[in-house]
């Protein structure tokens, strides 16, 4: 009902407008949209417990010897040049050199997905992370791949513990990972100890800062503590800033022509604000949009089965988090597996996706694969109106006031 008041809303006024009426009300009705769908101030979002650990989280967020054995940080795939993430489709991970490109062109072992940036990661309502959601603590859920018994009460701390133990993210499969690579809560718990044993034996003084600031002895530091201080940094150092956008809302700045108008589809007849919702507009959930598949996928023979993957719900086929776009403009490629290289080709593959398909040159297995995208991405194509080339690239403008 909201929704449809707010369409009609916009339909009055730009009908009113072709006659002459006073256009300021197009800026009014589009601020009134912002916030009555959720819009929250950059600095009223952030939330950092352990804000303190920040400068010690920095030296292990950067340090390679968070990896057990590959010589992989979390930086090699989360840079800022990128928008804190690799600026490629695929995350190439350990076995490579260099930074985004290069390191894919270098014989790095390659990720089924799109490494997603960190803005806003852990801050308030942000609960739900990866792709698939592997890490969920929305609604008071608690789930994850630890079951019962997550590391901590804290969902970022939680994902910080995923990375370290991945095979061809961050581990490479040695002997010591291929005598614990069991589905297993105990025997994640002795390949995190050997991490912990390298990161005070190679970050000795992080370590000890790391002690100090939690009161117990270098030698009684788990892993769990380490992820803290990894997500105090990211918390810091990817907190949310103000935006154009927020300006606008406070009116101390104006939206040009093409950026309001980019604000009305997007909360109009683009209908984005059905997922794009919310403080981080995401509304955290997962929905099938038939984007196209690149890489080998998470299932293997370019299959990614998506939110299926954790809960073996057959609902969740195909479905992903929606992203949030705060700075959305700098995270480029995007889908989750980096198949769509513009934030045009992003909003088309919602409502026509058959424009970024070339099905003549698929395989029966992939236009299988892709037909069944379609079918079960009746949701969004349903929802979603057909845009205008114009109407695409205003909505792009709008979206990039999202930046900072």
């Amino acid at each position: 009902m909201k929704f449809a008041i707010s369409a009609l809303l916009i339909v009055t006024a730009l009908s009113v407008s072709a006659f002459g009426a006073d256009e300021t009300a197009f800026p009014q009705i589009l601020r009134k949209l912002i916030l009555e769908n959720g819009f929250t101030p950059a600095k009223e979002l952030y939330v950092n417990p352990d804000e303190g650990l920040a400068p010690v989280g920095k030296v292990i967020f950067e340090s390679k010897k968070l990896s057990l054995n590959g010589n992989i940080s979390c930086q090699t795939c989360h840079l800022a040049k990128f928008g804190s993430a690799d600026g490629i489709p695929n995350a190439a991970a350990i076995a490579g050199k260099g930074e985004g490109p290069e390191r894919l062109l270098s014989g790095a072992k390659l990720l089924a997905r799109n490494t997603l940036p960190f803005w806003g990661r852990g801050a308030k309502g942000f609960t739900t992370f990866f792709w698939d959601g592997k890490v969920d603590f929305s609604d008071l859920k608690r789930f994850s791949q630890f079951g019962s018994h997550p590391p901590s009460e804290d969902p970022l701390v939680v994902a910080v513990h995923l990375p370290v133990v991945e095979i061809r993210e961050m581990l490479d499969e040695d002997q010591f990972v291929t005598a614990h690579k069991v589905e297993s809560a105990e025997r994640a718990k002795e390949v995190y100890g050997a991490i912990a044993d390298n990161l005070r034996k190679f970050e000795p003084q992080a370590s000890e800062s790391l002690a100090s600031y939690l009161k117990k002895p270098v030698a009684q530091l788990a892993y769990v503590d380490y992820a803290r201080a990894i997500a105090a940094f990211i918390r810091l150092e990817f907190r949310l800033k103000e935006t154009k956008l927020e300006r606008f809302v406070k009116k101390s700045d104006t939206l040009s022509p093409e950026e309001l108008h980019g604000g009305l589809v997007f909360y109009g007849k683009g209908r984005c604000i059905t997922c794009h919702s919310g403080p981080h507009f995401s509304d955290f959930k997962f929905h099938a949009v038939p984007f196209p598949q690149l890489g080998f996928g998470k299932n293997g023979f370019g299959v990614d089965y998506g939110r299926f993957n954790g809960t073996l719900d057959p609902k969740d086929l195909y479905k992903f988090r929606t992203p949030p776009l705060y700075n959305v403009q700098k995270t480029a490629p995007y889908g989750h597996s980096g198949s769509v290289a513009t934030m045009e080709g992003a909003i088309i593959a919602h409502f026509d996706p058959l424009r970024l398909m070339d099905l003549s040159s698929m395989d029966p297995v992939s236009r299988h694969e892709f037909y069944k995208r379609m079918t079960l991405s009746s949701e969004t194509a349903t929802a979603v109106g057909f845009l205008s080339v114009s109407d695409i690239n205003d909505v792009v403008m709008f979206l990039k006031t999202l930046s900072f």
